[in-house]
């Protein structure tokens, strides 16, 4: 997830989301603003085509290591929600 992170977005480890500025500009994803399945299953760490128990498992194993309770960010958090959002949609 790191090594994604360090790819997309640059300097996101610099980021607090509390000091962050509120009109921080996302980068921009694709044509709808969503974010891709291919995008997905590199922020998940899953070759496309992955099931959807596999999908939910990654999931789990990501938030459970990067969310803010855990020491992680919102910002990690959200791309994670968002990755598992795009493939499975809000089930």
């Amino acid at each position: 997830m790191e090594a994604y992170l360090d790819r997309r977005s640059e300097g996101w480890r610099d980021r607090r989301s509390k000091d962050a500025p509120k009109d921080h500009a996302r980068q921009p994803r694709g044509q709808q603003g969503c974010m891709s399945a291919t995008e997905a299953f590199d922020v998940l760490g899953l070759k496309a085509g992955a099931g959807k128990q596999e999908i939910r498992a990654a999931h789990r194993r990501l938030m459970m290591k990067f969310h803010p309770d855990q020491g992680g960010s919102t910002y990690l958090a959200a791309r994670i929600n968002e990755a598992k959002e795009a493939l499975l949609g809000r089930n």
